[in-house]
This record gives structure tokens, C-alpha cells and sequence, in this order.
């Protein structure tokens, strides 16, 4: 009996002193941020215009290729095998040449566009640490990995209001 007592007592005070040291959590939603800022906007718009215009040259040139193919396909039956052959490899490897450009541009513009989403991202985190000390909030968590949450709970909007305020000359490298 005194034992069940004792447990009695350990658990109550377990339970008064947890409810002591309970934490005030939050969340954003960052990819809303990254969308709906100012500089998160600027930085999208960039990349989507820079991939445009990429996409169109690559059209262009595949294009030209293209052509060129189809003229050769025509000259097979005039050239000699063996000219005919060397323009084959000179097509194969002028088409080696433009995929191996391609995927070479299009890995540095995605290298860029991360370099500039960390470099904003780190910049939104200063203001996440900022707004945390504020407003004497121990966690924010991101609203992915929440299931459900009290919509109290949701900073998402005054984090972006402040992301606007205090980023609004982000320079994309």
C-alpha cells in the first residue's frame, strides 16, 4: 500500500513538473514564404526567364540538327559510303557536343538558383530566430511536417510580412 502511495506521489509531481517546463511552439509554412515574398517572387522570375530562354535555344539548335539530319538521310544514296559515314559521326558527335552543353547549363542554373534560395533562406531564418526571441516562442517547426495544428499556432504571415520588410534588396548572384 505504501509503495502504491509512493508511485502516486512520483507520478503527480512527474506531471506538475512537466506542465512547468511546457514549450510555446509555432509554425510557417516556408514554402509559402519563399513563394509570396517579395525577393522570394523576384527570385523565381528570374530562374523561370533564364530557363525560357535556354529552352528556346535548345529548341533552336535541335531544331537545326534536325534539318541537318534529314539533309543527310536525303544524301545517302548519292555520297560514297564512306563520306556518307563521316558526316554520320560528325552529326553523332555535333549532337554529343550539344546534349553534353545542355545538361552543362542547365546544372549551373540549378546550381545558381539553390545558391540564391540558401543565401535568401539563411536570411529568413535570421528573421525566424529574431521573431522566436520576440515574441518568447521556444520552437517554430515548418507546416510539412505538421499534421494538424491550431491555426493560432501559424506564423506564417507575420514571418512573411517581416520577410518583405526587412528583404526587400535581395541581390540574386
Amino acid at each position: 500500500m505504501i509503495n502504491h502511495i509512493k508511485y502516486f506521489l512520483i507520478i503527480i509531481l512527474l506531471l506538475l513538473t512537466t506542465n512547468s517546463y511546457s514549450q510555446n511552439i509555432a509554425y510557417a509554412n516556408l514554402d509559402k514564404i519563399v513563394k509570396n515574398s517579395t525577393s522570394g517572387k523576384k527570385i523565381i522570375e528570374y530562374y523561370q526567364k533564364i530557363n525560357t530562354k535556354i529552352v528556346s535555344e535548345i529548341r533552336n539548335k535541335e531544331k537545326n540538327i534536325k534539318e541537318k539530319e534529314r539533309s543527310l538521310i536525303s544524301q545517302k544514296n548519292i555520297l560514297e559510303a564512306t563520306e556518307y559515314n563521316k558526316k554520320v559521326n560528325l552529326l553523332r558527335e555535333e549532337i554529343n557536343i550539344f546534349n553534353n552543353e545542355n545538361k552543362t547549363k542547365l546544372n549551373e542554373i540549378n546550381q545558381d538558383k539553390e545558391k540564391s534560395i540558401q543565401s535568401f533562406m539563411s536570411q529568413v531564418n535570421e528573421i525566424l530566430n529574431d521573431y522566436a526571441k520576440k515574441k518568447n516562442i521556444d520552437i517554430i517547426l515548418s507546416s510539412q511536417q505538421i499534421v494538424i495544428g491550431k491555426s493560432e499556432l501559424d506564423v506564417t504571415n507575420d514571418i512573411l510580412k517581416i520577410v518583405n520588410k526587412k528583404i526587400n534588396n535581395f541581390k540574386i548572384n
